[in-house]
């Protein structure tokens, strides 16, 4: 069974699109329910005022002793007649007919109620409504629809030459709000469908606007190829969110243009190095077939091809062991050991060379030990010595100390001479570095032993500089003390 793929998560301006408009419509759902109700509850507060003044009137009408019934009917039909869609129904307790307006005979049905039954019997004034019921009403030979709000009220009145209770509902057709309400409701969903497509394609115009910069930046990185490394993005002219984004990508177009231009002149100063010897070696070659020699001439040569086969020999050694700690495959072997020991090895060592040179070697400091390679800090403090003694003038003397500091033992080798400007130290440690392009390197080594430094002392987790002024240039080490909560085997 395959594995499936997973899911490509939705792009940004989708998302972004979706929920600022969703938000968006559902606050205009929430703004448009509460204007309906708003209208529908105003409408209802009409009602029920015109409803409670009509009866306060009607019930002032009945309850007058003055009048006779036929004056009291005349009043109530013209009290009526002022309202429209208005229906009176007066009851007697028994349920008999008093009086019934043209409408009337539609409230009717609310008698049956329970809840006018509850509460027929008391006083007070009731209200309730009579909602999406249909109360049919004989207009001509059509049958027509109405809708009432009623309020029914009781009391005592002289009906009929008589004193007697009465029960008066008072109806009032809300046809005309519900329709108005019905309309409304579908003008609201109608424009709510059209304002939600119109958000929808404002936000999704807006959203690919708000990106048009991250498109920019995107733009802008495809542009960057191998021949213009050097392209920056500049950080102030993108917005605020994007400003560290930009910083860190032209942070790391830096870093890699470093490493471009160290591997072109890598190449280029590996050929060179390596082209050197092959062409004495091709030369003396030619040389010794041009014509008969007497085997001392042909010793003679072939020592000194030796010598050149030496030295790149010791150059593609010096060569891998900067490819391992490129590859992080430098690791070198822990234990504890002497640093003071290790730098009188190193000095017997350019002894001869010293007193050919008629330079002095000086140490200063006490034995220290420190955990590492004995042998990598060994060949460390070796390229250190070579490199001070190819520059220190006759006479002088190569000064190499170590000094603790708090987490740390600082090895100095200093050595007096020219100083290095300031804009080449920098660079002392990268691969076949130059302060003076123009000097030949015949006799001085294969042109990486610094860079071999700086890998020896970056794989035990220290550090490596180098200071220069008119009285000297130091190159120090500094390395870290060994932890005594690990103990390791000393040599």
């Amino acid at each position: 069974m395959r594995n499936k793929l997973p899911r490509r998560p939705f792009s940004l301006a989708l998302r972004l699109t979706f929920f600022i408009s969703l938000s968006t419509i559902l606050a205009f759902i929430a703004f448009t329910w509460f204007m309906l109700h708003s209208v529908e509850n105003h409408f209802a507060e009409q009602d029920v005022s015109d409803l409670q003044q009509i009866s306060t009137t009607l019930n002032r009408i009945l309850q007058s002793p003055a009048d006779p019934d036929e004056k009291k009917i005349s009043k109530i039909k013209e009290s009526i007649a002022s309202y429209r869609n208005v229906a009176l129904l007066l009851l007697s307790p028994q349920g008999e007919v008093l009086f019934s307006s043209a409408q009337g005979t539609a409230l009717r049905p609310a008698v049956s109620s329970a809840d006018f039954g509850a509460h027929s019997r008391a006083r007070d004034v009731f209200l309730w409504t009579v909602e999406d019921t249909a109360l049919p009403m004989l207009t001509g030979s059509e049958m027509k629809m109405e809708t009432y709000r009623i309020i029914a009220s009781s009391g005592q009145a002289i009906f009929q030459g008589k004193q007697q209770n009465y029960v008066m509902l008072t109806g009032l057709s809300i046809n005309f709000h519900l329709h108005y309400l019905d309309a409304l409701r579908k003008n609201l969903i109608a424009i709510a469908v059209v304002i939600s497509l119109l958000i929808v394609f404002i936000i999704r115009i807006a959203v690919r606007q708000g990106h048009l910069p991250l498109r920019n930046v995107s733009n802008a990185i495809k542009s960057i190829t191998s021949e213009n490394l050097d392209a920056r993005l500049e950080p102030t002219r993108v917005p605020i969110e994007l400003e560290q984004l930009v910083v860190s990508f032209n942070h790391m177009i830096e870093k890699i243009e470093d490493v471009f231009t160290r591997q072109a002149n890598f190449s280029a100063d590996i050929a060179h190095e390596i082209r050197t010897p092959i062409t004495n070696l091709v030369t003396q070659t030619e040389i010794v077939l041009s014509q008969h020699r007497t085997q001392k001439e042909l010793e003679d040569v072939l020592y000194s091809s030796l010598e050149e086969y030496n030295r790149m020999t010791k150059m593609v050694s010096d060569m891998l062991f900067l490819a391992q700690a490129d590859n992080n495959q430098l690791i070198p072997d822990r234990g504890i050991f002497d640093l003071r020991a290790e730098v009188l090895k190193v000095f017997e060592f350019f002894e001869a060379w010293s007193e050919e040179r008629n330079i002095t070697l000086k140490f200063e400091g006490m034995p220290c030990l420190i955990e590492g390679d004995p042998q990598m800090f060994r060949r460390a403090i070796n390229n250190l010595l070579s490199n001070a003694l190819r520059y220190t003038p006759e006479g002088k003397a190569i000064t190499v100390s170590i000094s603790e500091q708090n987490r740390c033992f600082d090895l100095m080798v200093e050595n007096p001479g020219k100083p290095i400007p300031e804009e080449h130290l920098l660079r002392l440690f990268d691969r076949f570095y130059r302060v003076d392009p123009s000097r030949q390197r015949k006799g001085e080594g294969s042109g990486i032993g610094l860079a071999i430094v700086k890998s020896i002392v970056e794989a035990h987790h220290g550090k490596v500089y180098v200071e220069s002024d008119i009285r000297s240039t130091r190159f120090i080490l500094s390395v870290p003390k060994p932890d005594k909560m690990n103990p390791v085997t000393q040599h």
